[in-house]
């Protein structure tokens, strides 16, 4: 069941697929508290949806790994109407080989890829269920499913988000809440390009333009999907990830590592 009414949270919105979900929520009718780190961006989403004429986005410049952020949101959407989506996209990756990486950037990426997301739920799923239905929509990755050398701290968290996504879609059961976790393979948005200044990124071949991610995802919500794995590329990576022995994806993620999205050098990774 599609549900329009009410606000939609999304983080990351200042960019990327979190650009593109708070723009399509938006455009089909839905209010939206778009949050991110940079207060331009936000303030030019919201400025295009006035003079399209679509449902108000509201900017929120905010860092949801800071203290109390989770109940700052929640207290906001409140005043706006209360929530009736959360959509938590906000996140990031580190490049390169783990023991090359920065230990505190490290343990930035998880508190921002896997505690945030426990925190908007725990503050925001409840005024889901008293509001008699919402829709949760995660943003994991097709990372999710294995392994990823070059990026472990990154893969790790995605499972997580998976993991607890799916967990929280059978304890929501009956309450009209449904979790949604969304696994797209490579999507075309700055988390790489502007992790590795200066060094070129191939483009793989069933690379997801955000625009075409994001609506998969809203469309995913809607229908109630628990996973949500767009192009049947990707499914047929994430049913052979569950069907092969552990060891053999190993050796085929360690083949696969770097060279998979196109970089010639472990460069740094970036906040998205």
């Amino acid at each position: 069941m599609t549900i329009t009414s009410g606000l939609a949270i999304v983080t990351g919105a200042s960019s990327g697929i979190g650009a593109e979900l708070a723009r399509q929520l938006s455009a089909r009718g839905q209010p939206v508290l778009a949050i991110g780190r940079r207060a331009h961006r936000l303030e030019e989403l919201s400025a295009r949806a006035r003079t399209a004429g679509h449902a108000p986005i509201h900017p929120l410049e905010l860092d949801v790994t800071a203290e109390g952020a989770a109940l700052h949101v929640r207290d906001r959407a409140r005043a706006l109407g209360g929530a009736a989506w959360l959509v938590n996209n906000a996140g990031t990756t580190r490049l390169g080989p783990f023991l090359d990486g920065d230990p505190a950037a490290q343990a930035m990426l998880v508190r921002l890829n896997c505690e945030s997301v426990v925190a908007l739920c725990a503050a925001i799923v409840p005024d889901l269920v008293a509001r008699g239905g919402g829709r949760v929509l995660n943003v994991a990755s097709l990372a999710a499913f294995q392994p990823t050398p070059g990026q472990a701290v990154y893969g790790a968290t995605k499972a997580f988000v998976l993991s607890i996504s799916e967990s929280l879609s059978v304890e929501l059961g009956g309450t009209g809440v449904t979790v949604t976790a969304l696994c797209p393979g490579p999507v075309t948005t700055e988390i790489f390009d502007t992790g590795a200044p200066g060094v070129p990124r191939r483009k793989v071949p069933f690379e997801l333009t955000a625009e075409s991610c994001a609506a998969y995802g809203i469309a995913a919500a809607d229908r109630g999907d628990v996973v949500a794995v767009p192009t049947a590329l990707s499914k047929a990576t994430a049913q052979l990830s569950r069907l092969l022995p552990r060891a053999a994806i190993r050796r085929l993620s360690s083949r696969i590592g770097l060279s998979f999205l196109g970089y010639g050098a472990p460069p740094r990774g970036t906040r998205g």
